[in-house]
């Protein structure tokens, strides 16, 4: 396929994955991940043996801050490391995990970097921070590809030591394709009053232009604000509003138009919708759609993540319906389909073996793609994967629209 050449927009919006990262993990607070024998799920087996030397990983999150916690993350690691084990490990190496908390510090962040980089981590996999900017050039540094990353930061989506296996901010293109679509007639772009709300804009408006439809509005949210009252009245004034704001304040909006009696039809940004938002929004969230690049998190192909992570239902970020929480153990998934026959894994044969797949094997969890074509958009070259399923929430309950997958550069084409 080829793309338009008027990327402008999509390369300035490299700058908006802070917020999508705020959007899809939204919440503060003091989670405890739960230990194995308490939650009942599976242990590593110590009878499996193991050939050779163990393959080291790391995994970071952030956690126990004001702004944002998925400690949980980390349970998602250690459970799928537990099934790699118990099912002989990657080529016959035991897979060790290193877990690294980065406090939403930048500075903690790059001291994670250089963690890994000190105990000679084969990659870095998986995992949830927005500090992937001080992250990855301690890693270029040392050579160490990074697996599956989360994609909230400009360098996790430019370096050739990031390994994406998600959309990312193509996503937002594809809410504007979306809502051109169903028929949205005027559509707002709601987001908090923040440098990058505009160039979220800029990539709905891509799709809505590419679909010959009107551009969107830009209604600004204060970061502080508690009553959405005002800011549901403005958006309730057009067919459809695309919302890049955590979900706590996706929530007040939608509640707030459902009391004035909004029709406005929300479309929400890729990992902003969890079962949690389905059911704590209730009514004023029915309709409610997304873009998710993973299967429903009731199909059979999330059985093994739900028996060795354990029950994460508790958890304020929607658990393993998460985005990040599903990219963490599809990474894991992943990263064994494409190294378990290597002959060197170190992170120099890694980060080989990557870049020489062309066939990209989640495990079933995604169609195939390719590391060797990049996309070609400044700032995205590291956008691999295209294909994304569409989300609703129908009767108080998230669950995937329909088998069909959507091509994310379709949005980014001319319908002329």
């Amino acid at each position: 396929m080829t793309v338009r050449t008027r990327t402008r927009g999509l390369a300035a919006a490299s700058a908006v994955v802070l917020l999508l990262g705020l959007a899809a993990c939204g919440g503060g607070g003091d989670d405890e991940s739960g230990d194995s024998e308490s939650s009942g799920k599976p242990t590593q087996d110590p009878d499996v043996t193991f050939t050779g030397d163990p393959v080291t990983v790391m995994t970071i999150s952030t956690y126990d801050t004001d702004t944002l916690n998925a400690k949980a993350v980390l349970d998602v690691a250690q459970g799928a490391v537990v099934q790699i084990n118990n099912a002989g490990g990657i080529g016959g190496h035991e897979l060790k995990l290193i877990t690294c908390n980065d406090e939403a510090d930048p500075n903690k962040a790059a001291d994670c970097a250089r963690q890994a980089a000190d105990e000679g981590v084969a990659a870095l996999v998986g995992g949830f921070t927005a500090n992937g900017d001080a992250i990855m050039p301690v890693l270029e540094e040392a050579g160490i590809p990074w697996f599956a990353p989360p994609g909230i930061s400009a360098a996790e989506l430019s370096s050739e030591y990031s390994y994406p296996i998600t959309s990312g901010v193509l996503g937002l293109a594809g809410l504007g394709q979306l809502g051109a679509e169903d028929g949205c007639g005027s559509v707002a772009s709601v987001n908090y009053d923040l440098p990058s709300a505009g160039q979220i804009s800029q990539l709905v408006d891509l799709a809505l232009e590419n679909a010959d439809a009107d551009k969107s509005t830009l209604i600004k949210v204060p970061t502080t604000t508690t009553d959405f009252s005002t800011i549901a009245q403005e958006t309730s004034e057009y067919d459809c509003a695309v919302v890049g704001t955590p979900p706590q304040a996706f929530l007040g909006v939608a509640a707030a138009g459902a009391q004035l009696g909004s029709t406005t039809k929300y479309y929400v940004v890729p990992g902003g919708l969890t079962d949690s938002v389905a059911a704590n929004g209730a009514e004023a969230v029915e309709g409610t759609k997304s873009l998710s690049n993973f299967p429903d998190f009731d199909d059979p192909i999330w059985d093994e993540a739900k028996k060795y992570v354990g029950d994460l239902s508790d958890d304020e970020n929607g658990g393993l319906s998460g985005l990040y929480f599903q990219n963490t153990w599809v990474g894991f998934r992943t990263f064994l389909s494409l190294v378990k026959n290597s002959d060197d894994f170190s992170a120099s044969g890694i980060k080989a073996t990557l870049d020489a797949t062309t066939q990209v094997d989640t495990d079933g969890f995604t169609p195939p793609f390719s590391f060797a074509e990049e996309f070609p958009a400044p700032g995205l070259e590291r956008v691999f994967n295209y294909q994304e399923l569409t989300f609703v929430i129908k009767d108080g309950k998230l669950q995937q629209d329909g088998t069909e997958y959507t091509d994310m550069r379709t949005a980014l084409v001319s319908a002329s």
